[in-house]
């Protein structure tokens, strides 16, 4: 079952974690708009006084001149601030700036930890902008992502062509089975699923890029338990030797819950 996570409260974290950022690095705004290859020097203020979200260029762009991963601009702040294990600094840093990014996100790398090293976002579209999105040229990175095509219906089940063993998917789950990935797709609602499809279609037609912060509890029906894990989803638009269209599903997590029982 979905938490609903609002284009409001990702544009709230983004804003509250880029000026969390800024006040570590002891930048202005001005400076990051410089920095980051923009002409005009209030280009950052004008995005943080904006009302609605910018698009997938736009973060990687600023995380670039910022040296911090992307991940670290779409973190739950108020979340991560909640736990009890230290961050490692997302970048090389002296002593006090590391402590002050340790205390806006209380979990960067190391939530990785658990669950094995995996490339960051920056690097899985650094490998997509460098090959064009030629699967052939995949090896290194195929075993962390997973490949999909949307469905005819918008709220049936997404077509599930890959999966990648060490990926989100396959880890939370406990299979790289694609029937395990659908076993859990059934359990979202028709409205989730005709977003994801929606997603997926656009990717695919538009040939840019998508990233969205989510929030799931993924169901265990065998055990009755349940996990809330909360991560960032990228989708590229990729092909095969054929020229077969595909979405690749890349998904870094940012926090995961202690499974929980369910009620019944």
């Amino acid at each position: 079952m979905p938490v609903a996570v609002t284009e409001r409260d990702v544009l709230n974290t983004f804003k509250a974690n880029l000026r969390g950022i800024l006040k570590s690095q002891n930048l202005s705004e001005a400076e990051l708009s410089r920095r980051a290859g923009y002409k005009e020097d209030d280009a950052v203020t004008v995005m943080m006084q904006g009302d609605s979200l910018p698009n997938m260029a736009t973060p990687v762009r600023l995380a670039d001149a910022l040296g911090v991963p992307v991940e670290a601009l779409f973190r739950d702040r108020q979340q991560h601030l909640q736990e009890e294990f230290e961050a490692l600094p997302v970048m090389e840093v002296d002593r006090q700036s590391a402590r002050l990014l340790s205390a806006v996100f209380k979990a960067t790398e190391r939530s990785l930890d658990k669950i094995g090293d995996r490339p960051t976002l920056d690097s899985i579209i650094s490998w997509w902008k460098e090959t064009d999105g030629d699967l052939a040229r995949s090896s290194q990175i195929s075993p962390h992502f997973d490949l999909v095509s949307a469905a005819q219906a918008l709220s049936a089940i997404p077509k599930i062509h890959h999966v990648g063993a060490l990926g989100l998917s396959a880890t939370t789950l406990g299979s790289a089975e694609n029937a395990r990935l659908e076993r859990f797709l059934e359990t979202l609602s028709k409205s989730d699923l005709q977003e994801l499809n929606g997603h997926i279609r656009t990717v695919a037609h538009s040939g840019v890029g998508m990233i969205t912060p989510l929030k799931r509890i993924v169901p265990f029906p065998e055990t009755k338990e349940a996990v809330e894990v909360s991560f960032v989803r990228l989708m590229l638009p990729v092909r095969n030797d054929d020229g077969a269209l595909f979405v690749l599903n890349y998904s870094t997590l940012l926090s995961e819950s202690a499974p929980r029982r369910e009620e019944g």
